[in-house]
């Protein structure tokens, strides 16, 4: 993913319209020859958040269950964290996704993701989500090389994990709205 296409451009254009406040691109390289950018956002839209996202992921189409999707995905974040682990957490995730270590969809749980980036965290696993974060409208791009859809990752715990796995994800969304969960704060309470 190291090679900016005009798809890669348009996607940080997107991201920088989205995000606001001030942005940069950083790069991590791996053993194997992939790469993954990683757009950052300092102090937008509001406050102490860092938001971030992938550029490059959606190159690959999603496929679930053996059905292409007719679309890629990026990841994209908000969290209280220090650049480097969230930017680095989000390349991992990405570069396991592009080597079909993961697969990735709308309600999967990334499982002991956090405490690896973020020690003495309360959060041990990452949900992925519709974006809510930012503008009602961001989330999806479609351009001429294809259609970009984002998941936003959310910090969980282990209890909410499993209220995920016994009641589904919706009770646990339920949870965290009823509860007024700062969710992009990694050292919260948990919500069960």
């Amino acid at each position: 993913m190291s090679q900016a296409t005009p798809q890669h451009r348009a996607i940080a254009d997107y991201l920088t319209d989205a995000f606001g406040g001030e942005i940069k691109v950083m790069g991590q390289s791996y053993h194997d020859g992939l790469s993954v950018n990683v757009l950052v956002s300092s102090g937008a839209p509001e406050g102490d958040y860092l938001s971030c996202s992938t550029i490059g992921l959606s190159d690959r189409e999603l496929v679930l269950d053996d059905e292409p999707m007719g679309f890629g995905v990026e990841l994209c974040g908000a969290l209280y964290a220090d650049e480097m682990p969230f930017v680095e957490m989000l390349a991992d995730i990405a570069h396991e996704v592009q080597t079909g270590e993961w697969s990735i969809g709308l309600g999967t749980i990334l499982p002991d993701v956090v405490q690896a980036y973020f020690p003495g965290s309360t959060m041990q696993h990452l949900m992925l989500v519709h974006p809510f974060f930012w503008d009602e409208d961001f989330g999806v791009l479609e351009q001429e090389g294809g259609k970009t859809v984002w998941l936003q990752i959310i910090p969980i715990s282990g209890s909410e994990f499993e209220l995920v796995e016994a009641e589904g994800l919706d009770a646990l969304e339920e949870k965290l709205e009823a509860s007024g969960a700062d969710v992009f704060d990694l050292l919260r309470a948990p919500v069960v």
